[in-house]
C-alpha cells in the first residue's frame, strides 16, 4: 500500500476508535482530547483538522503525529501499523479481493469527505428514497453509465453519498460484494499535484493501466469477476472547465468497452453535462449505454428534482431537534428550502446567531443576506463580483424573460473580470446554460436563485435613487413590476428592511399612500413588525429603543391592530423604549388591543403601567385615555361605571372638536386619532348614540376630507361606527347609504384596510339585515363572519356574530339551531377564558333579555 492508502486506513480506524461514523470540524477538538487521554501525547485540534482534510496541509505529517494516532488505535507506532496493513494486502492473492481492498481505502476517504462537505449534518439530510429504485434499475440492467446532473446547491454530492451507503456500505446493503470506487475532487487534486496522469495513478493504485485494461482483464477472465465494478466520479466540475481535462474525460468515456459488470456514475453540474452531451450523442455506443433515469428533465438537463415538503420537514426536524410541520413554516420559506443549499445556510446561520423563527418571513431575507455576505461581499474579488452581478441584474431588468440574459450581452465583463466571474460560477451564484431549442444554440447566464436576483435588482434600485427611499423610489417599484406581483412583494420587503435598518421610518408611509394592493399593504405592515422586532435585538442597529419616534407610532396607529406580531411588537417596545411620551402612547395602544381581545389580564397590566403617567397623559391626549380605558375595564370585569364626570369631559371634548376650524388630513396626529377611537367606542358601548353621531359630525367638520384618507384604517373605522350608530337610531336609509359607501370605499384599490375592518364591514351588513327582519340572510352573513373571525383570530367578532345568529334563529323559531349556537358560544368563551361585555352585543333592544341570561350563565 502507498502512503495515501495507509493514511486513509489510519483515518478510518481513528474514526472507529472515536465512535464516530461521520466527522465534522467540531469533532476534531474531541478527538484531540481522546488521543491525549489514551496516549498522553498532545495532538492539537488544528493538526487533527489537517489530518481529516478540514484545514490546508502545507507539509507532511510529523512522525510524532503519526505515531500518536497509531498508538491511539492500538499499535505501538506508525511503522508497526504500516507493516500490518502491507501484510494484509500481500496476503491477498485474489485479484477481485485485492481490487476491493484497494478501492475501499479510497472510497472510505471520499465518502467521509462528502459527508463532511454537507452544509448540515449528514444524518439530517434526506435520503431521497424515491430515487433508489431508479438507481437500482440502472445497476441491474444493461447500461454502461448514468449521470447525476444538477445545478450547484441541489444536493448532488450528498445524494451520491446516500446511494453509496445504501447500496454498498450499510449493514443491509444489497450489493456489498461489488467493487466501488468513489473519486472526489480531492483524489483528482492529489493526482495532479503528484504530477501523475490518470493511467499512471490507476496503475500505481490498482495494478491496471486504466479502466479499459481493467475491463479487458475481466472480460478475458470472467470467472474472476465476482460482482460489479462501480466507478463513481463526482466533484470534478472545476477541472472539466479546463479544456485539456475535459478532453481527457471525453477520451476516457470513449475508451470504455461494453460489458455487463462495469457501471460508471458521473456527477456533474448542468453546464458541464450540457457540454458533454455532444460527445455522448455523437457515439452510438455511449448513447445506447447511457441511462437517463426516470427523473431526467429534458428542459433543465437535470435528474435531481427539487426537495419535496416531506424531505424539507425531515431535515428541519433533525436540525431543530423536534418535529417540524408545514404549519410551522412561512410559505415563502418552504418554497425557498426546495433548493437544498438554503437548508445549509439556515443550519450555519442557526449555529452562529440567534436565528429567527421558521414562521417568520424575514428569515427568507436573512438567509439571502447571510449567504451573499459570505460568498460575495467578504470574499476575494468582491468588488468585481458585485459589479458583475449588478450588471447582469441590470441586463435582465431591461426585458429578458425568465430572469436570464444572453452571455454575449455581458461578455466584456466576463472577459475583463474572468477570475471573479469563474468564482461566481463555481460558488453557485451564477449558472451558465445552453439553449438548444433556438435556431442557433445560445449560451445564457442567470442567477441560480430568483431570490439572489431580486436582491441585486433591489441593490440596483437603491443606487438609482442614491440610497434615498423616497416617494419616487416606491413609485418605481409600483409601476415597473405591476405584472410581477411576487417579485414586487419581495422588493417591498427588501425596501422595508432597508428603511428600518437605516431608521428612515417616515419613508415607509409611502407604501400605504401609494396604490399598492391591499394584500401587499397588509403583508408589508406585518413585515414591518417582524423587521422592527428583529432590529431591536441587534446591538448596532440604527433602529433601536432610543431612536424610536412619533413616525413609527404613526405607522402603528394607522394600520393593523390585532395581529399577533403587532401585539408582540407593541409589548416589546412599551417595555423598552426610552422616550417617555412614546412609551405612554404604546401603553394606550396596548390597552386598546386588550379591549378588542376581551383580555382582562392584559388590560389590567396596561392600566397599571399607565396609572403612574396620569398627569402627563393629559399633555399628550385631549382627554385622559386612562379614564376612557377604565370604562372598558369596568365593563369587562362586570363593575358598574360611575362615569358622570367622564361623560362631562367627553361632552366638553366634542364641543371643542365641533368648534375647530377645518384642517387638512396631515394635521391629524396619532394621539388625536387614538382619542377619537376610544371616545367613539365609549359612547357606542354606553348607548349614547346621539352623542356618537355628534362627534362623528364634528370630526368630519374638523377634517372635511377625512374620507379621502386612504392610507390609514381610521377613515373606514369612522364609516363603520357611523353605520352601526345610525342603525341603532333606526335611520335605516342613512345606514344603507353608509354601508354602500363603505363597500365602495373598501373596493377602491387605493384603500388600505385590515382583517379587522373587513370583519367590521361584514358585521355592519349582518346587523342591518337583522334590524330589517331579513333573518335568513343574517344567518348566512353571521356564519360567514364567524368563519372569517376565527380564521383571523378576532374574538370580539366571533362573539358578536354568534349573538346575531342566535337572535336570527330565534326569530325564525329554529329552537334546535338556537340551542346548538348557544352551546357553541358558551364553549368558545369558556375555552378562550373570555367575558361577555355589553359592547359585543350588536342586536336591538329585543335581544337584551336573552343577552342578560347568557351573561348570567357565563358568570355562574
Amino acid at each position: 500500500m502507498n502512503t495515501t492508502d495507509l493514511l486513509s486506513q489510519l483515518r478510518k480506524f481513528v474514526l472507529i476508535k472515536s465512535g464516530l461514523r461521520n466527522i465534522d470540524p467540531a469533532h476534531c477538538k474531541t478527538i484531540s482530547e481522546l488521543i491525549f487521554k489514551e496516549t498522553k501525547n498532545y495532538v492539537s485540534e488544528t493538526t487533527v483538522k489537517r489530518f481529516f482534510g478540514f484545514a490546508q496541509t502545507l507539509h507532511k505529517f510529523s512522525l510524532f503525529t503519526l505515531n500518536s494516532l497509531s498508538q491511539y488505535i492500538g499499535y505501538s507506532d506508525w511503522e508497526s501499523f504500516c507493516k500490518e496493513k502491507e501484510h494484509e494486502v500481500s496476503d491477498v492473492d485474489d485479484v477481485w479481493q485485492s481490487l476491493n481492498i484497494r478501492t475501499q481505502a479510497i472510497t472510505d476517504v471520499s465518502l467521509i469527505a462528502k459527508k463532511n462537505s454537507s452544509g448540515v449534518p449528514f444524518t439530517a439530510t434526506s435520503k431521497r428514497n424515491f430515487l433508489y429504485s431508479d438507481f437500482d434499475y440502472f445497476l441491474k440492467n444493461d447500461y454502461q453509465f448514468t449521470t447525476i446532473s444538477a445545478q450547484p446547491g441541489q444536493g448532488k454530492s450528498i445524494l451520491i453519498a446516500h446511494l453509496v451507503e445504501h447500496f454498498f456500505y450499510s449493514e443491509n446493503a444489497p450489493y456489498k460484494s461489488d467493487v466501488v470506487l468513489l473519486i472526489n475532487s480531492g483524489t483528482i487534486s492529489d493526482i495532479i499535484q503528484n504530477g501523475l496522469s490518470l493511467k499512471e495513478w490507476f496503475l500505481k493504485e490498482f495494478k491496471f493501466a486504466g479502466v479499459s485494461e481493467l475491463i479487458a482483464y475481466f472480460l478475458k477472465n470472467p470467472k474472476l469477476c465476482k460482482g460489479r465494478i462501480v466507478l463513481i466520479v463526482d466533484g470534478i466540475d472545476q477541472y472539466l472547465a479546463i479544456d485539456k481535462y475535459f478532453k481527457i474525460f471525453v477520451d476516457f468515456l470513449h475508451s470504455i468497452q461494453h460489458s455487463n459488470f462495469i457501471k460508471i456514475v458521473i456527477g456533474l453540474r448542468v453546464n458541464n453535462w450540457v457540454n458533454l452531451q455532444p460527445a455522448i450523442t455523437g457515439s452510438a455506443f455511449l448513447t445506447n449505454s447511457w441511462y437517463k433515469g426516470l427523473f431526467f428533465d429534458e428542459d433543465k438537463n437535470t435528474n435531481i428534482p427539487a426537495l419535496n415538503q416531506e424531505e424539507i420537514l425531515f431535515t428541519l426536524s433533525k436540525i431543530e431537534g423536534k418535529p417540524v410541520y408545514e404549519s410551522d413554516l412561512h410559505p415563502g420559506l418552504l418554497n425557498q428550502f426546495r433548493t437544498p443549499f438554503w437548508l445549509q445556510i439556515y443550519y450555519t446561520l442557526k449555529q452562529e446567531t440567534k436565528v429567527l423563527k421558521l414562521s417568520n418571513q424575514l428569515l427568507c431575507l436573512e438567509l439571502i443576506n447571510y449567504f451573499l455576505e459570505n460568498k460575495v461581499f467578504l470574499s476575494k474579488n468582491s468588488t468585481e463580483k458585485i459589479f458583475i452581478l449588478k450588471e447582469i441584474s441590470r441586463e435582465i431588468s431591461k426585458g429578458a424573460i425568465y430572469h436570464r440574459v444572453a452571455k454575449e450581452k455581458i461578455l466584456s465583463h466576463t472577459v475583463k473580470y474572468f477570475e471573479a466571474y469563474q468564482e461566481l460560477l463555481y460558488g453557485g451564484i451564477l449558472i451558465e446554460e445552453k439553449r438548444l431549442s433556438t435556431a442557433i444554440p445560445t449560451e445564457i447566464v442567470k442567477f441560480l436563485s430568483d431570490d439572489i436576483y431580486t436582491y441585486f435588482l433591489f441593490l440596483q434600485l437603491t443606487e438609482k435613487f442614491e440610497f434615498k427611499p423616497n416617494k419616487s423610489f416606491f413609485e418605481e417599484i409600483l409601476s415597473n413590476y405591476a405584472k410581477e406581483q411576487i417579485l414586487r412583494q419581495h422588493l417591498i420587503n427588501w425596501s422595508i428592511k432597508f428603511c428600518i435598518n437605516r431608521n428612515e421610518i417616515s419613508a415607509l408611509k409611502n407604501i400605504f399612500k401609494l396604490p399598492f394592493t391591499n394584500e401587499e399593504k397588509n403583508k408589508a405592515y406585518d413585515f414591518i413588525c417582524d423587521v422592527a422586532l428583529f432590529e431591536l435585538e441587534k446591538n448596532d442597529s440604527k433602529f433601536n429603543t432610543q431612536s424610536i419616534d412619533i413616525h413609527f407610532v404613526d405607522l402603528l396607529v394607522s394600520g393593523q391592530v390585532i395581529s399577533q406580531n403587532y401585539k408582540t411588537l407593541i409589548k416589546n417596545l412599551s417595555e423598552r423604549v426610552f422616550d417617555e411620551n412614546i412609551q405612554m402612547i404604546l401603553h394606550v395602544i396596548s390597552s386598546s388591543i386588550a379591549i378588542l381581545n376581551l383580555d382582562k389580564v392584559a388590560l389590567a397590566e396596561s392600566m397599571h403601567l399607565l396609572k403612574r403617567y396620569n398627569k402627563k397623559l393629559l399633555e399628550l391626549f385631549p382627554i385622559n385615555p386612562y379614564d376612557l380605558i377604565s370604562f372598558f375595564n369596568n365593563t369587562l370585569i362586570g363593575k358598574p361605571n360611575n362615569s358622570a364626570s367622564l361623560f362631562e369631559k367627553i361632552n366638553k371634548f366634542c364641543i371643542e372638536v365641533h368648534k375647530s376650524k377645518p384642517l387638512p388630513n396631515d394635521m391629524l396626529g396619532s394621539c388625536e386619532m387614538i382619542t377619537y377611537r376610544l371616545v367613539l367606542m365609549v359612547l357606542f358601548s354606553n348607548k349614547n348614540y346621539i352623542e356618537c353621531i355628534h362627534l362623528l359630525e364634528a370630526i368630519l367638520k374638523k377634517y372635511p376630507k377625512i374620507f379621502y384618507l386612504r392610507s390609514s384604517v381610521f377613515s373606514s373605522y369612522l364609516l363603520i361606527i357611523m353605520a352601526q350608530t345610525t342603525l341603532k337610531l333606526n335611520r335605516l336609509k342613512t345606514t344603507q347609504r353608509v354601508i354602500k359607501l363603505l363597500g365602495n370605499y373598501l373596493s377602491n384599490p387605493n384603500t388600505y384596510y385590515t382583517s379587522y375592518t373587513e370583519a367590521s364591514y361584514i358585521s355592519a351588513k349582518a346587523n342591518f339585515l337583522n334590524h330589517t327582519g331579513n333573518y335568513k340572510n343574517v344567518i348566512i352573513e353571521a356564519s360567514k363572519g364567524i368563519e372569517f373571525a376565527n380564521k383571523h383570530n378576532l374574538p370580539i367578532f366571533v362573539i358578536a356574530f354568534l349573538l346575531l345568529k342566535i337572535n336570527a334563529l330565534k326569530h325564525i323559531n329554529n329552537g334546535d339551531g338556537v340551542s346548538i349556537t348557544i352551546k357553541g358560544l358558551l364553549n368558545y368563551i369558556n375555552v378562550n377564558k373570555l367575558t361577555l361585555p355589553d359592547y359585543v352585543n350588536l342586536n336591538d333592544e329585543g335581544f337584551s333579555h336573552t343577552f342578560k341570561i347568557l351573561k348570567s350563565h357565563k358568570q355562574n
